[in-house]
């Protein structure tokens, strides 16, 4: 019999679907969708979490290491971590792995439910320039090894950012801020923590008549949460109308809704995931003042762990004309507040080490040298301190903030540990492109 060479030719050769039908589009993506997967997925039990972008990433999980384990080796190419320490600690207090032993940290499982690496909690509660991200906050206390038994201070307080991580770990922490609207973002966020579930029920139609009332300047609350909170949110949504026109379509009060709502959805999140992992949150003192006045304030002396904070940075931010609707309706002058930030209150200072930098600078330096001198005050033998700070320009002239920082830090007695510089990401427009953390120790 004669062979057919072409027919025996077809029959050896072999297809990725193991057929001579022509494949669909699904089968193609699914085949290599698992292909894809396999191929970026890190190959062990304890891996890197896919918001690990960065070589300060790296660095911040190296000092979260060296704080919660007892020797760990980092495998930074295949995104792989090897360690020995308490499993359940590190699952829930680590911010840069994703799994630990197989096993979905804490960190992962607020990621999944918020969809954020930092708005998650009530971090997102209310817009606030200048804010420092939560998981540098949660890197740090790691890598300090503070506990139940620690108490944390921010001086520059903000927000809320250190307060609020702190008390999501269950570490009590002390909050100062000049600002009377931080102070009460701040609040806010602290006592959500502790609502009771009925406090955030309310219809369409009760939320349409807080707004009536809020806007006639007659709403009241016996909750003190509720009132503040429901301030917060008209505020919010007002200054969003005088921004952008987007919203016009939706109206005022279905914004004000919206993000009600919003806010609801972080309580039920955030308490499903602390009755899934036992969390035990702890309340935050806040306080309205001034770190400059800290060593008036009683019973502060040496009475912290750790000191985690974020200066303002004044002269390249608007802190607070973000918030002038609030003040307005408060009836808070502002130039009352802007007196009060550093390097506002100073004369000028001839000194030779500023040269030729803006006066608002110099002045401001000389408030910080004051406030760091007071952190160091304020902290036990062999206290910890991180300070975030990001370099800017002024005037066409670049202002060396972070270098001055660490020596303001030097000269009151601090001893240098290490500084990591960590670039903010998308910061194309704004004035301060990256943050650079400044760790001593006391």
């Amino acid at each position: 019999m004669k062979k057919n060479r072409k027919t025996d030719m077809i029959k050896e050769q072999t297809t990725m679907f193991g057929t001579y039908e022509f494949p669909t589009t699904e089968e193609i993506i699914d085949v290599y969708s698992k292909e894809f997967e396999s191929y970026v997925t890190p190959k062990g039990d304890t891996t890197f979490g896919f918001w690990m972008q960065t070589l300060a990433d790296l660095e911040l999980l190296n000092l979260e290491l060296n704080g919660l384990t007892n020797n760990y080796s980092i495998d930074s190419i295949n995104r792989t971590v090897k360690l020995n320490g308490s499993i359940k600690e590190l699952k829930l207090r680590i911010a840069h792995l994703e799994k630990v032993k197989g096993e979905k940290t804490l960190y992962t499982d607020l990621m999944d439910k918020f969809g954020d690496t930092n708005a998650y909690a009530f971090h997102n509660l209310y817009p606030y320039k200048g804010k420092f991200y939560p998981r540098i906050a949660r890197t740090l206390i790691n890598a300090f090894e503070l506990n139940e038994n620690s108490i944390i201070l921010d001086p520059f307080n903000g927000s809320g950012t250190a307060t609020h991580e702190a008390s999501l770990m269950g570490i009590e922490s002390v909050g100062i801020d000049i600002t009377p609207i931080g102070t009460t973002i701040a609040e806010v966020k602290n006592e959500l923590l502790f609502a009771k579930e009925n406090a955030l029920k309310f219809s369409i139609s009760d939320l349409q008549k807080v707004f009536d009332l809020i806007e006639k300047k007659k709403w009241k609350h016996q909750n003190s949460l509720i009132h503040k909170l429901m301030l917060l949110i008209y505020f919010d949504t007002i200054d969003a109308f005088v921004r952008t026109t987007r919203y016009n379509r939706k109206g005022k009060v279905g914004l004000f809704i919206e993000k009600f709502n919003y806010i609801k959805n972080c309580y039920d999140k955030l308490i499903e995931i602390k009755n899934k992992f036992g969390l035990k949150f702890k309340k935050a003192e806040l306080i309205e003042g001034d770190v400059l006045k800290l060593k008036s304030m009683k019973n502060m002396e040496q009475k912290f762990d750790a000191v985690i904070t974020s200066p303002p940075y004044y002269f390249s931010i608007d802190y607070v004309g973000k918030d002038k609707i609030a003040y307005d309706y408060l009836g808070v002058k502002m130039p009352e507040v802007e007196g009060k930030y550093l390097g506002m209150k100073n004369e000028i200072t001839n000194h030779p080490m500023y040269k030729d930098l803006p006066v608002k600078v110099i002045k401001y330096y000389e408030d910080l040298k004051d406030a760091i001198e007071n952190i160091f005050w304020c902290l036990k033998p062999e206290g910890k301190c991180a300070i975030i700070v990001g370099d800017s320009t002024v005037s066409g002239k670049k202002i060396p903030t972070t270098i001055m920082t660490k020596k303001f830090c030097e000269e009151v007695g601090f001893k240098f540990e290490k500084l990591i510089f960590n670039p903010l990401l998308g910061a194309r427009n704004r004035a301060i492109r990256g943050e650079s953390i400044i760790i001593c120790h006391k």
